[in-house]
């Protein structure tokens, strides 16, 4: 999924913000640097998106048959491979 750095941003200032309302929360840094922080979490999530997304693409373009997209077919291979591909590049955390 393609994100705006302004939506991006603004999601990273939601978060924060969420984080911030919660009692039990502290920072121990500049609420600016735990944005930045979601930031680079939100902008990897995306690029491992993308990432999945094309591998699933490819994997069902090199099947032997034609699989035309947005055809059921292709709807069952491409939630098929992109959950295989999501599990074997699920980050460590």
């Amino acid at each position: 999924m393609r994100l705006s750095r302004a939506k991006v941003n603004h999601l990273s200032r939601l978060v924060v913000d969420a984080l911030g309302d919660h009692p039990e929360t502290r920072f121990i840094r500049d609420t600016n640097n735990v944005r930045l922080a979601v930031v680079s979490i939100i902008e990897e999530e995306l690029r491992r998106d993308e990432y999945i997304d094309r591998k699933a693409r490819q994997k069902i373009a090199s099947q032997a048959r034609d699989i035309p997209e947005g055809g059921p077919d292709w709807e069952i291979l491409y939630r098929q491979f992109y959950r295989d591909e999501f599990d074997r590049h699920r980050p460590v955390r």
